[in-house]
């Protein structure tokens, strides 16, 4: 068994094939002895993952988006939420229509933010880009822990479901955009890209906008509000690079809950040049919270994005596991 193993999805809507042939080369000169895997359907990476695992892989490396590296996830961890090898090294070649988590690795905290990033990989003061840094990592022997999140919620037909993730889950506009980005793989023209893809997407969600009643409950508040955006954040961005948790981190053993309240459709649009580059935490109507533990309960069920994927939810509990993941860098 090679100690590294890429798991490549070939249908990533950023083009994983066209990212991997880039990068294969640039493995083999460093010598790096690895295996690779296509994936072939929904859960194939979070099995190859777990199986590889077993078998003494030292190294599980994403090639793929958000949604790859979310099954990804869901195969290192057990379910109990401990990694199934502490030892093992988690590596991302980012390669997706968002690939949103990456992003949170390699920029800073937005100016006048409260809390100092700690986020960073190698490369990160030499000027290289996400590609170079993201090989640099993978053929080193660095690693830091970093923060999951476990999830209790429910499918569609409200059987419970129990599963994990590693950078966003939201509901409300968040969701009602990824789904939509979601049906349009293999039916847009693949040079259009995601930020275009997600940008068109939120416009189209507008015009279903409708707030929900949500109580949300951690182990120091419990609040209730009418919305239509909550975040449950590890990583800063989400959305095809919108910084929907500006003050997020992946190693400090708490969510940032972002929530609005009676926010109108006027009020989202008029906010949409800030969420970029995550202003609109200024607004009234918009705050923003810390827990290690959150939970969510509706009347009636509500559809949550997971890591860029939809299929899942809420009434749902969120529970942080703090410094699960090896990440390589």
């Amino acid at each position: 068994m090679d100690r590294t193993i890429f798991i490549i999805n070939p249908i990533s809507g950023g083009g994983a094939l066209k990212t991997w042939a880039r990068a294969r080369p640039e493995i083999e000169r460093r010598g790096l002895e690895f295996s690779e895997h296509f994936t072939t359907a929904a859960g194939d990476a979070a099995r190859a993952t777990r199986e590889a695992l077993h078998r003494g892989a030292g190294q599980v490396v994403v090639v793929g988006g958000d949604g790859t590296l979310n099954e990804v996830v869901n195969g290192y961890l057990a379910p109990g939420g401990q990694p199934v090898n502490p030892e093992a090294r988690l590596g991302i070649l980012a390669a997706g229509t968002g690939s949103d988590f990456r992003k949170s690795l390699y920029r800073a905290a937005p100016q006048g933010g409260s809390r100092r990033s700690r986020s960073g990989l190698p490369g990160e003061a030499t000027g290289l880009d996400d590609f170079h840094r993201a090989i640099l990592a993978i053929t080193g022997d660095r690693s830091r822990l970093i923060d999951a999140g476990s999830i209790n919620c429910h499918d569609q037909r409200g059987a419970p479901v129990a599963r994990f993730f590693i950078n966003v889950v939201s509901f409300g506009l968040g969701g009602d955009v990824s789904r939509l980005v979601n049906g349009w793989r293999g039916r847009l023209p693949t040079w259009i890209g995601g930020r275009a893809r997600f940008v068109a997407a939120a416009v189209g969600a507008l015009a279903h906008y409708r707030t929900r009643t949500v109580v949300i409950r951690t182990d120091e508040s419990e609040v209730s509000v009418e919305t239509n955006l909550l975040v449950i954040a590890n990583g800063r961005f989400a959305g095809g690079g919108m910084m929907l948790a500006p003050h997020a981190e992946v190693d400090d053993g708490l969510f940032d809950v972002v929530v609005t309240d009676r926010a109108s459709r006027l009020d989202v649009i008029k906010e949409l040049p800030r969420i970029r580059q995550g202003g609109y935490l200024s607004n009234p109507k918009v705050s923003s919270m810390r827990a290690a533990e959150v939970c969510l309960a509706t009347e009636k069920p509500v559809p949550l994005d997971i890591d860029g994927e939809s299929g899942d939810y809420a009434p749902a509990r969120f529970t942080v596991l703090p410094s699960v993941i090896r990440l390589a860098g």
